[in-house]
């Protein structure tokens, strides 16, 4: 099965694709330019490298959140566009479990966080046995406090320093201290559309992928500009 991927869910953006759980090609770019710029022209450089063309993958991939609000929409529209004209299946990914794939070889509990602004992280839990990852929580946005708490229990229980992946993490390291932290490698503790590849490969196998028009982005938390205007209503 051919997987294409794409993650532009954050400042950096990435396509992959991977045939029967082998990658095959990557392109991986953090340029500054805006992901609508960049993104199908990565794809077009993927698949002509491996000499595939688009009616060739069977399921097309996306992180659609958490992250960027901006970013998550290009991401899935251009998805969106690809699988719609082939009619081929979509695997909507939790941005945060692609993530914890880049440390699927490292045995313990892992945290991945990304920088959700005003004080604020989204993340969630992993574990890996070297081999498998495993979710330990839902995807959730919370306070850096809340997770610190989170991250003592954790680090009481297991004896060992929490791995953390995401552009959360430097942030969490600055904030908890390297007593509870360990930063992934920095090659690592970004995002790489070779893990949604990966976390999409396990709802296809688990019979949880979408069509094209099911694919929405999953925020967690709603945009700045709807907070304040129900804080203005007292509704929040």
């Amino acid at each position: 099965m051919r997987i294409l991927a794409f993650d532009t869910s954050a400042k950096a953006a990435s396509v992959a694709l991977s045939e029967d759980g082998k990658l095959i090609s990557e392109f991986y770019l953090d340029s500054g330019f805006t992901h609508s710029e960049t993104v199908l022209p990565m794809a077009k450089a993927v698949l002509d490298a491996a000499r595939i063309t688009p009616a060739d993958i069977d399921l097309f991939a996306v992180n659609c959140g958490p992250g960027s609000f901006t970013g998550l929409r290009i991401g899935i529209a251009a998805v969106k566009a690809l699988a719609m004209s082939l009619e081929k299946p979509c695997a909507a990914v939790s941005t945060l479990e692609a993530l914890a794939y880049n440390l699927r070889a490292c045995k313990g509990v892992i945290c991945a966080a990304m920088d959700a602004r005003c004080s604020q992280v989204y993340t969630a839990f992993f574990e890996s046995d070297g081999i498998n990852v495993t979710r330990l929580c839902e995807d959730r946005a919370v306070s850096t406090d809340v997770l610190f708490e989170d991250i003592k229990k954790i680090t009481e229980e297991k004896g060992e320093k929490v791995q953390f992946v995401g552009d959360g993490a430097a942030l969490c390291q600055k904030k908890f201290g390297e007593e509870f932290v360990k930063l992934a490698p920095s090659q690592l503790v970004l995002g790489h559309a070779s893990g949604t590849c990966i976390a999409a490969e396990k709802l296809f196998s688990e019979g949880k992928t979408v069509s094209a028009s099911e694919l929405v982005p999953n925020y967690l938390r709603l945009a700045q500009a709807e907070r304040e205007k129900l804080q203005k209503e007292g509704k929040l």
